[in-house]
């Protein structure tokens, strides 16, 4: 459907990066790439950025543990999905809802442990769209850690076209 001159542009994915820190939104999902000892307020900071634009987000997490552990998880607000046994240990697999406090929470802390060892990629899953994009987007770009800001529209007669600009 071609667009009039009132219509916004749509993007197709937006990311916003930093020398420690880079996130790509796109419709369906968030990328995130937090860098080994990155600040641990400012990863509780990003991610009640996301849940608070959009409740619905969610992770999935795997875990390997003890049996008596998968319960620990569940009572903080994981949502088992499945596990299986593993040697002496189980791999479970949890939906961490972002609509629960108790499972962002200890999101936040579990990220913030795996940062001190490494860097950390996840993948966040929501209901993006271009109002929920740049509210993320602008809300992002109060926090001092991001410097490069890249936006790709949807074009539909001369396909994606790329806009990076500083926040």
């Amino acid at each position: 459907m071609p667009s009039s001159p009132g219509n916004k542009q749509e993007p197709v994915s937006i990311e916003v990066s930093g020398p420690a820190v880079s996130i790509v939104l796109t419709q369906g999902a968030i990328n995130i790439w937090f860098g080994k000892k990155f600040d641990k307020s400012t990863i509780a900071r990003i991610l009640l950025i996301i849940s608070k634009v959009d409740g619905t987000a969610e992770h999935q997490k795997e875990v390997l543990c003890p049996f008596e552990k998968i319960s620990e998880f569940e009572n903080n607000g994981y949502i088992l999905t499945s596990y299986a046994r593993k040697k002496e240990k189980y791999r479970a697999i949890f939906v961490v809802p972002f609509s629960n406090s108790r499972a962002l929470e200890m999101f936040m802390q579990s990220i913030s442990q795996e940062t001190e060892k490494e860097d950390v990629k996840i993948t966040l899953y929501w209901r993006g769209g271009r109002v929920r994009m740049n509210l993320i987007k602008e809300e992002l770009s109060r926090l001092d850690c991001f410097g490069t800001l890249n936006v790709i529209y949807k074009d539909e007669l001369a396909g994606a076209v790329s806009r990076r600009e500083e926040p």
